[in-house]
């Protein structure tokens, strides 16, 4: 049976996710010389967990087949994509195989259809595979450099010969009057500045929690936040996107004042003791003073949860604010910048209810529209 576990890097001691064999104590070498290249390419470490899980759920599948994974061709990746869709993760028992029924979205299939792609490509490019095979496997052909642009200047684009049709769906989008609801529901500073600039930014929570105190020291005269990329928090927090700047645009001297009274009258002695630099930390029990983890987060939206009934995350205020941002009339390619998206493409696919909904004019008529949530 194989399962994934934090491993530390001996040379850096960092953390990662490594896929253990549980039989013979080893790492699944196809898996983790891919997932170690994804970490080389510096992906955020939840992106590198997610195509962890999925190629966990491919070889279970794999042992389920009794295929070698280096027999799978067209037919057997379209078999494991029907099961797949069908919630056909498998628990490898006593070597006994128990379906777990649990439908998946095809949004999930065809993300670990493109992981799975992702590991062949990679050992195809390494010499480990046929290049011809894992080709008839996994793509067609289009004009374009695909994995190899940049090293081979006549590559062509990969296209998915295997893929479930996905339904256009809204990722959903709060209110102002929640946003505040839910800003006023806090207890502390700490968690009213978290709200604030998640709904103001529309960071993600990696960058959010990764956010150091000199990524803010610029606020008050400039207005603007720095989205950084570091890869020794110690909360493991990383930023996704690309390095940027975001302007806070609304709200920012309310946003100023709960940051200036959270520095004043929360931040822990501990912190700065630690001198790690974060700016969200614990403010009580043992963990005092140290960085606010992904799991610290998630209980703070339970507890706004409970008090407001409302079933806010962080990924919903950047749905908000993206939205927001497009309905009052700014550029797709400007929110696209802010949000840290690598292609105009993905700004326009997650948030075409908007740009489909609005109308040349409707668009003209809300650009000199103000946000403004009422904190």
């Amino acid at each position: 049976m194989i399962t994934i576990q934090k491993a530390i890097d001996p040379q850096t001691e960092s953390r990662f996710s490594c896929v253990f064999d549980t039989e013979t104590c080893l790492p699944v070498e196809p898996i983790q010389r891919y997932l170690n290249y994804c970490r080389k390419r510096q992906l955020a470490d939840n992106t590198v967990i997610t195509y962890a899980c999925r190629l966990l759920d491919f070889w279970h599948w794999l042992e389920y087949k009794s295929l070698d994974w280096q027999e799978v061709g067209l037919n057997e990746l379209a078999d494991f994509v029907n099961w797949y869709l069908l919630g056909g993760e498998v628990e490898v028992i006593s070597e006994e195989v128990r379906e777990i029924v649990s439908k998946r979205s095809p949004r999930t299939v065809n993300q670990a259809v493109t992981v799975i792609q992702g590991l062949y490509e990679f050992h195809a490019v390494e010499g480990r595979i046929n290049e011809k095979k894992f080709t008839k496997l996994a793509h067609g052909w289009g004009k374009r450099g695909g994995f190899l642009r940049g090293i081979v200047k006549s590559s062509p684009e990969r296209r998915k010969r295997i893929k479930v049709k996905e339904p256009k769906v809204f990722p959903g989008c709060l209110t102002d009057e929640q946003v505040a609801q839910l800003a006023n529901a806090c207890y502390t500073y700490r968690d009213r500045l978290i709200v604030m600039l998640l709904r103001e930014t529309g960071v993600r929570r990696g960058e959010l929690l990764g956010l150091h105190l000199v990524d803010v020291q610029e606020f008050d005269s400039r207005g603007r936040i720095r989205i950084i990329r570091r890869d020794d928090n110690p909360n493991n927090a990383t930023a996704k996107g690309k390095e940027r700047e975001i302007p806070v645009l609304h709200n920012r001297q309310k946003i100023q004042e709960t940051f200036h009274a959270y520095l004043l009258e929360e931040y822990p002695p501990k912190a700065e003791v630690a001198q790690h630099g974060m700016l969200f930390v614990n403010l009580d029990g043992k963990y005092t003073g140290k960085a606010m983890t992904s799991a610290r987060l998630n209980n703070l939206f339970y507890q706004l949860r409970d008090r407001t009934g409302i079933k806010a995350h962080p990924h919903l205020f950047r749905h908000t604010f993206a939205t927001r941002m497009l309905q009052a009339g700014y550029m797709d390619q400007y929110v696209q910048q802010l949000l840290g998206h690598k292609s105009i493409a993905t700004t326009k696919d997650i948030y075409s209810h908007v740009l489909d909904e609005m109308s040349l004019d409707a668009y003209l008529a809300k650009e000199e529209e103000e946000i403004n949530v009422t904190y």
